[in-house]
């Protein structure tokens, strides 16, 4: 039997923008993110609408980098979906990296009974040690040659392009957006309180380290993951919503054609911790100081106002002289 105590958390968020014309009702939610039969959506009403799938598993067998060495992990992945405001869509994966009892491989009955979880068969340091080396590993260094690296952005990916290409949507958002990717990794160390480390890796890739009081607060780490992963992408469409339009003339149709949607649409989906569990809730003042999300997002829907006056006075002025002529 696989020790309890996790040495690490790792997970990935992918987050985009559903290809639907309109905003998804309670009912299309509950049909869209149903991943099993008999399993019910979980769903919040307030302070904004949030759907959450079943849980699924993806059996694995692979590496993780630990230092100069790989240490091999069996067990499964655990995958589900989330659709925040009826309009932004993530798909979830992450396992909890656990010491196995024994130093090999076991049937899958034993891994399949224990989903999103996956067990180390290999000698690794103490746990401390481990737990940040994994760490390391899963963020920060290339895998090692003739690995068979743990690799989530694959797993999340396909589980959010089935659901993209679902015949009940209607592939028109109203809003040209891209996808964005985090990476996360949990632990549990220290007794000061939680603590969180976002690092912009490039335009599209986000990495997360947590650090957590309690082995139970491990379970609230993906909610706070998904719900950061969902307000970096606002922020991140939003600013490439008014570099497009910056593209055209003040008074040009196609620029209010590209910001007034984003205004509609997204403006009102800004709610920073709404949708992260109370015991983790404090991590986002941090992020409201430093980089200060709140702040940058009021700066962008000004920005996105202000842009849509202009080009709106600008066609009115060019279409009276126009008439004049």
């Amino acid at each position: 039997m696989a020790a309890t105590a996790p040495l690490v958390v790792l997970g990935e968020v992918r987050t985009c923008l559903l290809p639907s014309a309109t905003a998804l009702t309670r009912a299309e939610a509950g049909d869209l993110l149903a991943l099993l039969p008999g399993c019910g959506v979980r769903w919040r009403e307030r302070p904004g609408t949030l759907g959450l799938s079943p849980t699924t598993a993806v059996g694995v067998d692979c590496d993780l980098r630990l230092g100069e060495q790989n240490a091999r992990i069996v067990g499964t992945v655990a995958t589900s979906l989330a659709l925040a405001g009826g309009r932004v869509l993530q798909s979830s994966a992450r396992t909890r990296v656990v010491r196995g009892a024994e130093r090999r491989r076991q049937t899958w009955s034993h891994y399949i009974s224990q989903k999103g979880v996956t067990e180390v068969v290999t000698r690794i340091p103490e746990r401390m040690a481990a737990g940040t080396g994994l760490a390391d590993g899963y963020l920060a260094a290339a895998p090692l040659p003739g690995s068979a690296p743990l690799d989530l952005a694959s797993i999340s990916e396909r589980l959010l392009a089935r659901v993209r290409a679902d015949s009940r949507l209607d592939q028109s958002p109203p809003v040209q957006a891209g996808t964005t990717r985090l990476r996360w990794t949990a632990r549990v160390g220290g007794s000061s309180g939680p603590a969180a480390t976002l690092h912009m890796d490039d335009d599209t890739v986000r990495s997360v380290r947590l650090i957590v009081r309690d082995e139970v607060d491990l379970v609230a780490a993906q909610r706070f993951c998904e719900d950061l992963a969902a307000h970096d992408w606002l922020l991140t469409v939003l600013a490439d919503v008014l570099d497009e339009a910056d593209r055209f003339a003040p008074h040009s149709r196609e620029r209010i054609d590209i910001l007034a949607p984003a205004l509609e649409h997204l403006a009102g989906l800004w709610m920073p911790g709404a949708h992260t569990p109370p015991v983790l809730r404090a991590l986002w003042k941090d992020l409201q100081n430093d980089p200060g999300f709140s702040r940058q997002w009021n700066t962008l829907v000004g920005r996105l106002r202000d842009n849509i006056a202009v080009a709106t006075l600008s066609a009115l002025r060019h279409k009276i002289f126009d008439a004049e002529w």
